[in-house]
């Protein structure tokens, strides 16, 4: 009795492990999907900036201010966009329906992005707290807990296959009968017989030998309570390392939203230029073009860092079960960057900047 109420807390254990591991694989989805949308956002843009470029540059040809080898790079680049294009709405298709088989959606049903991809909010507890925290959420140790419960019930189950078993039984009767039955001549239905029975008994039974077979169940039964013990403090180091692994790639990718928006005004900022030199005459359309790629390649970057820092919020969620996320407003890139001083930018080794600007949640 003992082991099974164990195995049925076993059994709701693994539904709830089960359904968070789901929500975790559909907002790592829907997240891959935002990515999905913003790369095809961002291969239109390429795409309209290349048309322009060339645009330009087949006018430029004709007034006899730019050259052959112009023309044809600014088609390259539109070419090479296009296909980023291309790949951006594959994606895009591939993540949607990824996203409906696993909501197990009607095959005429697919799903789209609510909103575009921005920031889910800051990580408020340490690492520490998130440990502790993961140790007390995460089913799979209280099964591990379960599991050698159940194996020292089974040794016991097993040891009581040898041991003398002693039942008591009881059996009771009554009935009444009216009449006369197998009589010669008229019966007598006036009679009236009333019987009861009262049986009181004990069974014993005792499986004196059996080879060894019951001792050697409970042996197995113990040592698989000592592995599961062992498998306990493995588990609990898994999970340690998985708290781990999500809170310093937060932290890193905190890093990579700084660099990669600097980067993207940076590189908007020569795109600018460029233009401006090549419609001056003082440049060339391959500035034009290496600054329009490098462009596009931040962009993608920095959209790319948004994915992937809120997956890490979300598996920290996930392992901890913690949703002390603050909400934050990312941001916002504007189309002229500010002018700061070039310095030198050190490598550090914490981050000391927020990817957002944080504001307190609506009570």
């Amino acid at each position: 009795i003992a082991a099974a109420r164990d195995q049925f807390e076993k059994a709701k254990n693994q539904y709830l492990i089960t359904l968070r591991e789901l929500r975790l694989q559909a907002a790592t989805a829907y997240f891959l999907l935002q990515n999905a949308d913003d790369q095809v956002r961002i291969g239109k843009s390429a795409v309209q900036s290349s048309s322009v470029n060339l645009r330009d540059a087949r006018a430029r040809l004709q007034a006899g201010v730019a050259t052959k080898l112009d023309v044809m790079e600014a088609e390259t680049q539109l070419a090479r966009d296009q296909q980023k294009l291309t790949q951006g709405l594959l994606q895009q298709s591939v993540t949607r329906r990824d996203l409906a088989r696993l909501l197990d959606l009607p095959q005429n049903i697919t799903p789209t992005a609510a909103d575009p991809s921005t920031l889910l909010g800051v990580w408020q507890p340490s690492l520490q707290e998130s440990i502790v925290a993961a140790y007390a959420f995460r089913e799979e140790l209280s099964n591990l807990i379960l599991d050698v419960s159940i194996a020292n019930s089974n040794a016991n189950s097993a040891l009581g296959n040898v041991q003398p078993f002693l039942s008591i039984f009881s059996t009771s009767g009554w009935d009444k009968t009216f009449g006369e039955a197998n009589v010669d001549g008229p019966a007598n239905m006036g009679l009236v017989v009333e019987q009861l029975r009262e049986t009181v008994g004990l069974n014993l039974k005792w499986n004196i030998f059996d080879g060894g077979r019951s001792a050697a169940q409970a042996r197995q039964q113990r040592q698989l309570a000592t592995e599961n013990t062992y498998k306990f403090s493995s588990q609990r180091d898994a999970i340690r390392y998985e708290v781990e692994q999500a809170y310093f790639s937060l932290q890193a990718q905190i890093r990579n939203l700084i660099t990669t928006s600097r980067q993207v005004l940076s590189t908007r900022e020569s795109l600018r230029l460029a233009r401006l030199r090549f419609q001056a005459g003082v440049g060339t359309q391959r500035n034009v073009v290496d600054s329009q790629r490098d462009a596009t390649t931040a962009e993608v970057e920095y959209s790319n860092a948004i994915g992937r820092y809120n997956t890490n919020v979300a598996q920290l969620q996930r392992r901890t079960g913690l949703d002390r996320v603050l909400r934050c407003t990312p941001a916002q890139l504007p189309t002229k960057p500010t002018r700061d001083p070039i310095t030198d930018v050190p490598v550090i080794p914490v981050p000391t900047n927020s990817p957002c600007l944080i504001q307190a949640a609506p009570k």
